[in-house]
């Protein structure tokens, strides 16, 4: 009977250790992915770093252009080519309006009711930045948007979906302050199991418990945002609602870094489980 209870007792103690491990990896998993947001998709500094880099910044000019074509049209502009597929605008003329956008949308700023603001940079931007090197399309925009400021105001919001900016600048705010809480709280918890465990098992054994709980979060890392970032490389992502498409193949390098982090966070997870193994 003794045997027999002891038996239990050891199957209990694995089940639990399995389950404080389990514990550790989602707590890391969590808490590095919700860091990482914060300091990258957050924040409007890196972004704006992001779209400067050459690859990313042909998916801003597209996404911009695409854009600054319905306002042409919405606008009544002269068009002398239908193909949608020149550029109307330059790199030099397309990077202020994305770096206003990204601004206006990620970042710390309180509850986003208007895009009034937002559209009179653009106007700004196409009245100042378009000149006689621009196209002739482009040009044709800036000469009506002139003569028609008020209605061209509202053609802007209209054209580039400012409305949806407002959305995606709210909804980064809730989520702003949504990561903030989560991880203050997954931290406490997290702290509030260690507390315990160093009562009830040596510091070796808890190091070893919380870097397999590091080797199973690096592992999530790896593979989720693995496949994350190879999505726009195997599917065509840019007919995705919302823009998201778009944002995926600008996150997609981004993804690749998490990815790295993930590795060298399982490098060092796996040395020190090693390392403790005999505690």
């Amino acid at each position: 009977m003794a045997v027999r209870t002891r038996s239990e007792l050891r199957r209990i103690d694995q089940a639990q250790t399995v389950h404080d491990k389990r514990s550790f990896g989602i707590a890391i998993f969590t808490i590095v992915v919700l860091f990482f947001s914060l300091v990258t998709f957050m924040n409007p500094i890196f972004m704006k770093s992001q779209i400067a880099k050459e690859s990313n910044g042909v998916v801003a000019e597209r996404y911009i252009n695409q854009k600054f074509d319905n306002f042409a049209a919405a606008i009544g502009a002269d068009r002398s080519s239908n193909n949608s597929t020149n550029n109307l605008l330059t790199v030099k003329q397309t990077r202020p309006i994305a770096n206003a956008m990204i601004d206006y949308t990620l970042g710390v700023h309180l509850f986003r009711a208007e895009n009034s603001s937002l559209a009179s940079q653009i106007r700004k931007v196409i009245l100042t930045k378009i000149d006689d090197n621009s196209s002739m399309e482009a040009k044709s925009v800036q000469e009506k948007l002139k003569k028609n400021k008020e209605s061209g105001l509202y053609a802007i919001i209209t054209s580039f979906g400012l409305a949806n900016a407002t959305l995606a600048a709210n909804v980064e705010l809730v989520f702003l302050i949504l990561n903030i809480l989560v991880i203050i709280f997954v931290g406490i918890l997290a702290y509030q199991q260690i507390k315990r465990l160093k009562e009830i098992v040596s510091t070796g054994r808890l190091i070893h418990m919380f870097a397999a709980g590091g080797m199973r979060a690096s592992l999530g890392l790896i593979v989720v945002f693995g496949l994350l970032a190879f999505i726009p490389t195997i599917f065509n992502v840019e007919g995705l609602i919302l823009n998201i498409g778009y944002f995926l193949e600008i996150a997609s390098g981004i993804f690749l870094e998490l990815v790295i982090v993930g590795v060298v966070l399982f490098v060092i997870s796996t040395v020190t489980w090693q390392l403790t193994s005999a505690k």
